[in-house]
């Protein structure tokens, strides 16, 4: 019982697309405009680009009971659902999306963080992962608000200053 549903949340968090169909974060590689492949863009839409970003996590575990090191954290990015407009593609708004990858991330080390030193099941397992999932969400939108979509240089500056001190702050928790 506690495999599927595990397998059943994972798939959820992913949006159920294949790993093949991702890119998961790493430092040395950075996102450039040729990953964001979707040819759908909402006719609604004012922005520049989506960047379609997650955490997922998978537990490895045949027990009730585990540790962190049975739990698997990543942060990802999905081309074939990130799309960006031919006439917005500009360093600026690159750094941006790729900001929102890097909130991934950083949230990605929090949520092991958190659950370093601890023994859980399968249930307080996701009682953290909601956790973190509604903080990252929180300063996504805060992200947005703050440089405007990107929109406004100086802020957007900082603001990825910003996440790559607290990611590097968090080296600990890497993969």
């Amino acid at each position: 019982m506690l495999r599927p549903f595990l397998a059943f949340i994972f798939l959820f968090i992913i949006g159920l697309t294949n790993a093949q169909d991702k890119i998961f974060w790493n430092e040395y590689r950075k996102l450039v405009w040729e990953d964001f492949q979707s040819k759908t863009q909402p006719n609604t839409s004012k922005a520049a680009a989506t960047t379609f970003c997650g955490i997922s996590y998978l537990l490895k575990s045949p027990t009730k009971k585990f540790t962190s090191k049975e739990v698997k954290i990543q942060s990802f990015f999905v081309p074939t659902k990130s799309w960006a407009h031919n006439e917005h593609k500009t360093d600026l708004i690159l750094m941006h999306e790729q900001s929102h990858f890097d909130i991934a991330e950083l949230f990605a080390r929090r949520f092991r963080k958190l659950i370093s030193d601890k023994t859980m099941d399968a249930k307080a397992l996701q009682k953290f992962y909601i956790n973190v999932y509604d903080n990252y969400k929180d300063y996504q939108q805060d992200y947005e608000t703050v440089t405007n979509h990107g929109r406004i240089r100086e802020k957007q500056l900082e603001y990825t200053e910003k996440i790559n001190q607290e990611i590097e702050k968090l080296s600990n928790f890497k993969t």
